[in-house]
């Protein structure tokens, strides 16, 4: 279990690195939900990204029962995806925000008003409809599926990969909940780079990521 949880750990690393739920939740703290709010969103991140790892490390799992080749699907997978991501990254580098160009993006004025209970919803839909977290979240599963691990192993193996994923909403979450008022101007900052900043650090984990699973995908079991 320990080799896939290092196999898997970059894909979570690529998951937390994702700017658009840390900015989210850093525009949801201050918001009149505050830090319930933002348990709620962090609840809805938790079970969203979970999900998405445990289903397709299930249907992984059927999938290699099923065929003699999976090893060489899996293969021809994670260099198709780390293939994509990277292209995705060329993308995204090309087409960011210049100068004062960056700006919180129009849906998130709507977190002004939000209820916990929409704050967790926000949680579940930015974890399972963004495409370069899906993307992450599928080569996880597969990962984990094609591991051939017994039940448990499986769960808790999506487990680490779940709560790496969401390290970083987690940490502002706690901060809030610990740090109370005085923790509202380094949130705040932190918010403003991440919009300032969002394409580039998106690019940048593309790449790598998906430079990993070419890798990964040319190196073979």
């Amino acid at each position: 279990m320990i080799s896939v949880v290092g196999e898997v750990f970059p894909l979570a690393v690529g998951v937390a690195l994702s700017p658009l739920p840390v900015i989210a939740v850093l525009v949801l703290l201050p918001a009149p939900a505050g830090s319930a709010g933002g348990v709620g969103f962090l609840v809805g991140r938790l079970a969203g990204v979970g999900a998405i790892a445990g289903v397709v490390s299930v249907l992984s799992e059927l999938f290699a029962e099923a065929t003699t080749e999976s090893s060489t699907v899996s293969r021809v997978l994670r260099i198709v995806l780390g293939l994509g991501l990277m292209a995705w990254a060329i993308v995204k580098w090309r087409g960011r925000p210049r100068g004062d160009e960056a700006e919180i993006p129009k849906w998130m004025a709507s977190i002004d008003g939000m209820s916990t209970w929409g704050a967790t919803r926000l949680g579940v839909i930015i974890s399972v409809a963004n495409p370069k977290e899906l993307a992450f979240g599928i080569g996880a599963g597969l990962t984990i599926g094609a591991a051939g691990l017994a039940v448990g192993p499986t769960v808790i193996a999506v487990a680490i990969y779940t709560v790496i994923a969401c390290l970083t909403v987690a940490l502002p979450v706690l901060a809030a909940l610990v740090g109370g008022a005085r923790m509202a101007e380094p949130l705040a900052s932190a918010r403003e780079w991440m919009v300032r900043n969002n394409a580039a650090v998106i690019s940048v984990v593309l790449l790598v990521i998906g430079a990993i699973l070419v890798g990964e995908g040319l190196q073979g079991p």
